[in-house]
């Protein structure tokens, strides 16, 4: 396995990482399973949110034991601080931990999106106390809008953007990605697969 820096964040991860959505599908002790077999094959960086299911649960409780060993990210949807809040308690709780690697907002598709989360009592300043308090390391952003995907990343505010990108969708690998190196800013390909286009042969 290869070992990469994610952005300027000082976070070694596994070249290949881990997505928490197929595990949603499995029964508790497969994902278990599942998940321990990729720790073994050496990868570290494990990527879910809150919004899928159980996906959380599972890692938490495949992964505990190896806390240490691995980073972790998750997302949450929320815009306004209240909800922020609680969906990061929620995600320490289901994965037992204290604190998250890398805090994505998830699926910021627009400027409207974005305003919700600046504005006064949106998530952003939320996510400030979070990090001084020590449960978030890093934030992050995902969407599928490759242009409010540059605009966020021009922004200096995110460590790691997370975009789709394949033999399919290869749009991010001009303006986004070129910015993204550039800046020291952390690129997470999403959709690797093409949401399952892309069949790999046995």
């Amino acid at each position: 396995m290869n070992y990469i820096n994610l952005g300027k964040t000082g976070l070694k991860v596994s070249a290949v990482g881990f997505g928490g959505i197929p595990i949603i599908r499995l029964q508790t002790n497969e994902a278990v399973k599942v998940l321990r077999h990729a720790f073994d094959q050496g990868i570290t960086f494990y990527d879910t949110a809150n919004m899928y299911r159980d996906s959380e649960a599972k890692i938490g409780q495949a992964l505990s034991p190896v806390r240490d060993k691995i980073i972790i990210a998750t997302k949450t949807t929320q815009r306004n601080a209240v909800g922020f809040r609680q969906n990061l308690e929620g995600s320490l709780n289901a994965m037992k931990t204290d604190y998250i690697d890398l805090y994505q907002f998830h699926q910021v598709a627009n400027d409207e999106e974005w305003e919700k989360i600046i504005k006064d009592g949106g998530a952003w300043n939320e996510s400030d106390k979070a990090r001084q308090e020590g449960k978030i390391r890093f934030l992050g952003v995902t969407s599928h809008n490759l242009q409010m995907a540059i605009k966020l990343a021009k922004t200096g505010l995110f460590s790691s953007v997370q975009f789709p990108f394949n033999f399919i969708e290869q749009e991010a690998k001009d303006e986004l990605h070129k910015y993204c190196r550039e800046k020291g800013i952390g690129t997470i390909v999403m959709k690797p697969f093409a949401g399952g286009v892309i069949i790999m042969p046995l």
